[in-house]
């Protein structure tokens, strides 16, 4: 299982990424799927 709990991210004073949660199972399939600079890219760096 991969388990994310109120991931939180910034740059510098700016908070960009503001308590993101998910829950995928063992044999489940997730996505990340946003417009350019969305934050899809950080959201996964800060994991």
């Amino acid at each position: 299982m991969l388990q994310l709990v109120d991931v939180r991210t910034g740059y510098g004073r700016s908070e960009v990424i503001h308590g993101v949660s998910i829950e995928v199972p063992v044999d489940g399939v997730a996505a990340v799927m946003g417009h350019n600079g969305a934050g899809k890219t950080t959201l996964l760096r800060a994991a």
